[in-house]
């Protein structure tokens, strides 16, 4: 089969044949679609953090798929090959073929293509543990979200929203509009100045996708008792016990459960996914390369290198393998 690979730590990424996976009796084997781009896959690649996430090379990329179940393990009851899939996968769904427990996938919604789909099982995931299993979030609360403009920003101000809390997000003055159209009723321009100077009242939750300095702060907006999750770094015990409130750093779970849930509000329409660019996925590399040009500006600073191929200000970048 085709696939992306990596030969050493700092490579290039290579379009190559390698071997077809091997389907265990407790596996599914899925034929792959689409597949999306992560941050965490550039930075496993990069082996800035081998020590904390080490990958064994070759290295075939990718942690969340769409596709088509081709065939099943002998202990498999609950999936039947043409049962169309998305889901998580702990490495390489950057090639045409994958094997998956079926604790990991659920049915692809019908309403959502298989670029679409690709694009949900990590960022959804995140945000759904990071606001309802870690920051316990419920009707009638208030958030707090740091980076509600990015992609796992944007599912949680979705979720927390139908779930009938009050949403303060924080993000660029563009997108503001964004945001409020997807379920915001606040957005504070992290560039107008300190978000704990603007903000009105304190809250029950703070999720923090931004870290450093705006974790600190967030202790100070947060209510005693409530909680302030983040999925970037270590929550300091010391500030969770000075403030009165717990913390939490998170990482993800997979679960098919969750992600079927997920997708009966994207099927809906309660929800919805967003797609940035779609690549080929021979074009992997030119694709690591947008991603990496586009972080800085999450974090308020210009991008620099040459300019990007057209594409969508928010969302995740989808490479299509079939």
């Amino acid at each position: 089969m085709k696939a992306i690979t990596l030969l050493e730590y700092g490579g290039q990424l290579v379009f190559t044949d390698v071997l077809n996976p091997t389907t265990a009796r407790d596996e599914v084997l899925v034929k792959v679609k689409s597949t999306a781009v992560n941050h965490l896959d550039l930075v496993k690649a990069s082996g800035t953090l081998r020590q904390i996430l080490p990958i064994d090379l070759p290295w075939i990329p990718g942690h969340e798929f769409s596709g088509v179940v081709e065939q099943i393990g002998r202990d498999v009851a609950t999936w039947a090959p043409g049962d169309a899939v998305f889901g998580t996968s702990g490495m390489g769904a950057y090639a045409e073929y994958l094997s998956v427990k079926p604790a990991t996938i659920a049915r692809k919604p019908p309403n959502l293509s298989f670029d679409e789909a690709a694009s949900v099982p990590v960022a959804a995931q995140t945000a759904w543990q990071g606001i309802f299993t870690h920051g316990q979030l419920e009707k009638g609360q208030t958030i707090l979200i740091h980076g509600g403009a990015g992609s796992v920003g944007a599912y949680a101000v979705q979720l927390a929203s139908h779930a009938g809390a009050t949403v303060v997000a924080t993000a660029s003055g563009g997108d503001t509009a964004y945001l409020t159209s997807i379920g915001a009723s606040q957005v504070i321009d992290y560039r107008e100045g300190p978000f704990d100077k603007i903000l009105r009242a304190k809250v029950d939750v703070v999720f923090d996708l931004i870290g450093g300095d705006t974790q600190q702060r967030s202790f100070l907006v947060l209510k005693e008792g409530g909680h302030l999750v983040s999925a970037v770094q270590p929550v300091p015990p010391e500030e969770t016990a000075k403030h009165r409130v717990s913390g939490a750093m998170m990482r993800l779970a997979p679960s098919g459960d969750i992600l079927g849930r997920i997708g009966r509000l994207l099927e809906k329409g309660t929800i919805r996914p967003d797609v940035a660019t779609v690549y080929p996925l021979q074009d992997a590399a030119q694709a690591w390369k947008d991603i990496a040009r586009n972080l800085p500006a999450v974090h308020g600073t210009s991008p620099s290198g040459p300019a990007a191929p057209s594409r969508n200000k928010h969302g995740k970048i989808v490479l299509r393998v079939a």
